[in-house]
């Protein structure tokens, strides 16, 4: 199927914005980008790009659209930059390991990893040995708590509503597994 210009430069506007952001538009957003007065065109734009497969979407999501192509079936490779030890984190240096992580998890280029060392979490129901995905950027897509280190090198976890106190943090929970 042919694809329309207007068609063409909503995708690619999604396309760069998902590469800027780690994250699609609002419709909202794209209305207000091309001067459209109504969501309801920005709708037909994005129903004629998944008819034609170029992006996809979840249904009543907001956020939720997709570049096409091949299902991501490989994983996601991130560098192991610390280690939660006891109630500070041993941060590593360069060259770091790298562990393979479902891309589901992966919400930008910049998440890295650490990994737990100690049973100090477990009332946030993180044990020895689980992998945190961690991204530096506090998102509202996410809903994982935020990691704070005080100046003597303690580390915590704080609910996102402390970030609007306070604005020194390591980064924020994108996700928790573990490998058996």
């Amino acid at each position: 199927m042919a694809i329309t210009p207007k068609q063409k430069a909503v995708f690619h506007y999604i396309k760069s914005y998902l590469g800027e952001k780690g994250f699609s538009p609002t419709f909202n957003e794209i209305a207000q980008h091309f001067g459209y007065r109504s969501k309801g065109t920005v709708y037909k734009h994005i129903k004629a790009l998944k008819q034609k497969g170029l992006i996809r979407q979840d249904w009543n999501r907001v956020r939720s659209i997709r570049l096409s192509g091949k299902k991501k079936e490989t994983i996601d490779m991130l560098p192991v930059k610390g280690e939660w030890q006891m109630s500070q984190i041993k941060w590593q240096s360069q060259p770091y390991r790298y562990i393979g992580v479902p891309p589901d998890i992966v919400h930008n280029n910049l998440s890295y990893i650490i990994i737990v060392r100690t049973d100090d979490l477990i009332k946030e129901n993180i044990i020895n040995k689980d992998i945190l995905v961690i991204q530096p950027i506090v998102s509202e897509k996410v809903s994982g708590k935020i990691i704070v280190e005080d100046k003597r090198g303690s580390a915590k976890l704080r609910e996102k509503s402390w970030i609007i106190r306070q604005k020194k943090y390591t980064g924020q929970i994108a996700g928790v597994f573990r490998i058996l």
